[in-house]
């Protein structure tokens, strides 16, 4: 076995740990070689704009390869650099607080190799983890959300130690430019249907002063995990909200079927509720068409196999029933239209006017459902064409 395996650290005014950290990771070059049968393995760190002396230290390891941001550009892009400025077969970092052993990165890239995966990542999640129990909590939420989402299991979203093939690295563009980097990866992996793997490793307490605010990052963290899933998988999100809707637009209209089928009229003060209903049915419809619309244009943009939502049956069946009911409700207006057009009035009891309008509305959500459902499978083939989409 062969290669070679790129070490990055990312880092910004630490000065208190950068020194040990580079010692250790230029320490850790043999035995990893030794263990892992890589052929190589270089340091680079990418100082992001310190302002402290990071840099000067840093410039005191001449067998580290060192980048400097003129000005502070965030974690993320520090990371971008630093892959950018490597020649690795395969990419790794670590974050420069002393957190992590750079040692761990045998058992990651072992990890990798074994179970054939896309990235391997380093848990910090366990008993023996000194990390603050406030983001412990914070990093279990977010593996949950993801792992509920994507229907990935995952542990640790914003682990800062792990190892994948550069031939990765391009499918994972775009990635953001701070600390929410790493959930941003994570998310974006697991939805790609790339393989991850999570080994337990140390965490010791870091030392120097951290860069995460609980609250601002952890919004940006979560902001940035729903965002890439709802891209991938919008249907999961707005499915279950437009089901919703409908099923509780359907339980509203229990009571006013019920009492029209015994007695052959409805009370005026039920009007609210029609109104309701009638709300909870549209919003229904909408997020549902959404929702398929939305999954049908992120299936072509990730070319992934086709399923159900490609299904004739669906276009065709939404356009049908869209076309049906709006003609159904078209019709149970139609002596109210007539009656207005001819004497500017309506003397039709309300019900009617609202379950036509219900009934023309939801109808033109479906058949512009079907509609588009069939434009977007006449999209050209990007890949084939040579042109991108």
């Amino acid at each position: 076995m062969s290669g070679k395996l790129s070490i990055i650290i990312p880092a910004f005014n630490e000065e208190d740990a950068i020194a040990e950290i580079l010692t250790k990771c230029l320490a850790a070059r043999a035995p990893i070689c030794a263990a892992t049968g890589l052929s190589e393995v270089e340091v680079v760190a990418v100082d992001d704009g310190s302002r402290d002396k990071t840099r000067r230290i840093a410039e005191g390891f001449p067998e580290a390869k060192l980048v400097v941001h003129p000005k502070n550009r965030g974690y993320g892009q520090a990371l971008m650099t630093g892959f950018a400025n490597a020649s690795g077969d395969y990419l790794s970092f670590l974050d420069a607080d002393g957190t992590c052993d750079p040692l761990a990165f045998i058992d990651l890239y072992k990890a990798l190799e074994a179970g054939k995966a896309d990235m391997s990542v380093g848990n910090r999640l366990h008993a023996g983890s000194q990390m603050p129990k406030i983001r412990y909590l914070g990093n279990r939420i977010y593996a949950l959300i993801i792992s509920v989402l994507s229907g990935v299991h995952v542990e640790d979203t914003a682990s800062g130690m792990r190892v994948f093939s550069r031939k990765l690295l391009p499918r994972l563009a775009p990635l953001p430019n701070g600390l929410h980097f790493t959930p941003a990866m994570t998310a974006r992996v697991v939805c790609m249907g790339a393989r991850i793997v999570e080994t337990p490793i140390s965490y010791a307490e870091r030392q120097g002063e951290s860069k995460l605010s609980v609250v601002k990052d952890g919004l940006r963290f979560l902001r940035v995990i729903l965002g890439i899933i709802f891209a991938y998988f919008p249907l999961r999100v707005f499915g279950p909200i437009g089901l919703t809707f409908l099923v509780a637009a359907l339980a509203l209209g229990m009571k006013p079927v019920v009492f029209y089928s015994q007695f052959r009229h409805l009370q005026e003060d039920m009007i609210y509720r029609l109104l309701t209903i009638t709300t909870l049915g549209v919003c229904g419809f909408v997020a549902l068409a959404f929702g398929l619309i939305s999954q049908k244009v992120s299936d072509i943009a990730v070319r992934r196999a086709p399923g159900w939502i490609d299904a004739r049956w669906l276009r065709e069946g939404s356009a049908a029933a869209g076309a049906a009911l709006g003609a159904v409700g078209v019709l149970l207006n139609s002596n109210t239209i007539l009656e207005y057009v001819s004497s500017g009035r309506i003397t039709i009891h309300w019900v009617y006017v609202l379950v036509g309008s219900l009934l023309v509305i939801s109808g033109t959500v479906l058949l512009c459902l079907g509609l588009m459902l069939g434009l977007l499978d006449h999209l050209p083939d990007a890949e084939a064409s040579g042109r991108t989409l």
